[in-house]
C-alpha cells in the first residue's frame, strides 16, 4: 500500500457508495489485526441495515492516489431508546501503513463538523487503551460504568458534548 512517500496526498471524501475492491486492503488489514468492525460495516451496507443515511449521519473515508480506502469513520444516530440528540461515532480504522500522518484526527474533525446542528452529545466505545487515549485527545471524556445507566451489551466508554449552535440575528 502506498504512503505519503508516493508524493500524492490522500483525499477525504464522504461515502455514498461502497466499491468492495477499493475497500479490500483496508478490510484485510483490520481483520489481520483482529478488528471485525469493517466486515460488519460491509455486511450492514450490503444488506441496507446501515447506510449512514439518517439525518446527521455520515460515513467518511480517506482514499489513496489509486482510489483505495486507507481510513474510515462514521457517525450514526444513537439507537438506544431515550437518547434524543445523541450520535455514535463508529467504525473508525486507519490502515497500519498510513498511521501517524494525522488522518484519524482529521477524519474525526470531518465527522464532528457534519454532526453540528444534528446532535448535542456523541458517544464512542473504545475497545483498547490506544483507542481510549486517541478519543481523549479528540476531546471525548471517559465515562465510568456507573455514571450513565445504559441497557446495552456494550457500555460507551467516552462522551463528548457538542456546542449548541444558536441562529445568528441579522
Amino acid at each position: 500500500m502506498a504512503s505519503l512517500a508516493s508524493g500524492v496526498a490522500p483525499r477525504l471524501t464522504r461515502v455514498h457508495q461502497i466499491e468492495p475492491l477499493a475497500w479490500a486492503p483496508l478490510l484485510a488489514a483490520s481483520e489481520a489485526e483482529g478488528w471485525h468492525m469493517l466486515s460488519r460495516l460491509m455486511d450492514e451496507w450490503r444488506s441496507g441495515a446501515n447506510r449512514y443515511e439518517q439525518p446527521g449521519e455520515s460515513l467518511w473515508a480517506w482514499l489513496d492516489a489509486r482510489g483505495f480506502v486507507i481510513a474510515v469513520g462514521g457517525l450514526n444516530v444513537e439507537p438506544a431508546p431515550g437518547r434524543p440528540g445523541t450520535g455514535r461515532m463508529r467504525r473508525f480504522y486507519v490502515h497500519p501503513g498510513w498511521r501517524g500522518h494525522g488522518l484519524a484526527r482529521r477524519l474525526v474533525g470531518a465527522v464532528l463538523a457534519s454532526a453540528q446542528g444534528h446532535f448535542s452529545r456523541l458517544h464512542v466505545n473504545c475497545e483498547s487503551s490506544q483507542s481510549a487515549e486517541f478519543w481523549t485527545r479528540c476531546g471525548f471524556a471517559a465515562v465510568t460504568a456507573d455514571a450513565v445507566a445504559m441497557s446495552r451489551p456494550a457500555l460507551y466508554t467516552h462522551v463528548r458534548l457538542l456546542p449548541q449552535l444558536q441562529p445568528q440575528m441579522a
